[in-house]
């Protein structure tokens, strides 16, 4: 019996503790704060928004080198006349030249089919039957590369003339010469590597 009083003494004790909390913060504690009463002022504020346009870029301005004249002074108390010439110089020199690529020949060839003796040959959907193939000059030398976009061929490096693309294994290559060069597409120039086709 004594632990069945003791809790509901203390379930008491703990009601009017929050009865007195809520009668403390409703009527005494309200009444006497300031900041209470007062009613909250909201101000809203637009802005607009400012596009600055950003500065032109500068033009480029081609300057020529000219050869400039020597600089003559003259002496008024000896009336001698002296010239100053400088000791950098770019005469002889060779300048540096920006090569860019340029489309130097443009041939379009017909795809021929490789295939040994008695062999059925069952050609993909996505077959094409005809490759242009263009020649780009390149500042490098003595490197072939070449770039593949579907049935477009760039070659740097290397004479088109006598050249024709071969469809042999479900693989195109590139023929001159009987030799033979494995062309899959690229993203970017890449080297052009000599394959062995057996006949």
């Amino acid at each position: 019996m004594n632990k069945a009083i003791s809790f509901f003494l203390g379930l008491l004790i703990g009601i009017m503790i929050c009865v007195l909390l809520f009668y403390f913060d409703v009527k005494i504690y309200k009444t006497t704060c300031p900041k209470c009463n007062e009613k909250e002022v909201v101000t809203q504020i637009k802005t607009d928004t400012v596009y600055v346009t950003p500065p032109p870029k500068p033009k480029m301005q081609h300057i020529e080198n000219q050869p400039e004249e020597p600089l003559v002074a003259e002496n008024d108390e000896d009336e001698t006349i002296s010239v100053y010439e400088s000791e950098f110089s770019l005469e002889g020199m060779e300048q540096d030249e920006v090569f860019a690529d340029k489309l130097l020949q443009t041939k379009t060839v017909k795809v021929n089919i490789l295939f040994r003796e008695k062999q059925e040959v069952k050609l993909p959907d996505d077959f094409f039957q005809y490759f242009e193939i263009q020649q780009w000059s390149t500042p490098i030398k003595n490197k072939i590369t070449y770039y593949r976009d579907k049935n477009m061929v760039k070659i740097k490096g290397m004479g088109i003339d006598n050249m024709n693309v071969v469809f042999w294994n479900d693989l195109y290559f590139l023929e001159t010469g009987n030799r033979y060069y494995a062309i899959p597409e690229t993203k970017y120039f890449d080297k052009l590597n000599l394959i062995q086709i057996p006949q």
